[in-house]
């Protein structure tokens, strides 16, 4: 079974986003900063990792930083409202798989993140 590190500082998006993901057939363990996700990241046992991008503390941003500092590379989706050009290009650069707008392709996020998954491991195969 496929895990993901779900980070988001929104309760109710953090809870129906992971109840989503889990009926799906995913193990999610959610966090709600990017500093408990950096504790659980020491920890090698992730597939994937979706953020939102705008966080209290350290931004899903700042957290793609310090896991190129500490080379932890896994597959990282931002889920986000914030889906203008200018977020999605500052993702593709910062080296972020895939940007999913909350308001556009939320009921999609599933088959979105098994493609991924499928597509990485291919690679690693």
């Amino acid at each position: 079974m496929k895990r993901i590190l779900l980070i988001d500082d929104d309760m109710v998006t953090l809870q129906l986003t992971s109840k989503f993901l889990r009926n799906f057939g995913f193990e999610v363990e959610d966090v709600s900063d990017s500093k408990l996700a950096m504790d659980k990241l020491m920890t090698p046992h992730y597939d994937l990792i979706i953020s939102e991008t705008e966080m209290n503390g350290l931004s899903g941003f700042d957290l793609c930083r310090m896991l190129q500092k500490y080379r932890i590379e896994l597959p990282i989706v931002f889920l986000t409202a914030h889906d203008d050009q200018t977020t999605r290009d500052e993702a593709s650069n910062i080296g972020v798989t895939r940007l999913i707008s909350k308001r556009h392709d939320y009921v999609n996020l599933p088959h979105i993140v098994d493609a991924i998954l499928c597509a990485d491991y291919r690679l690693a195969g």
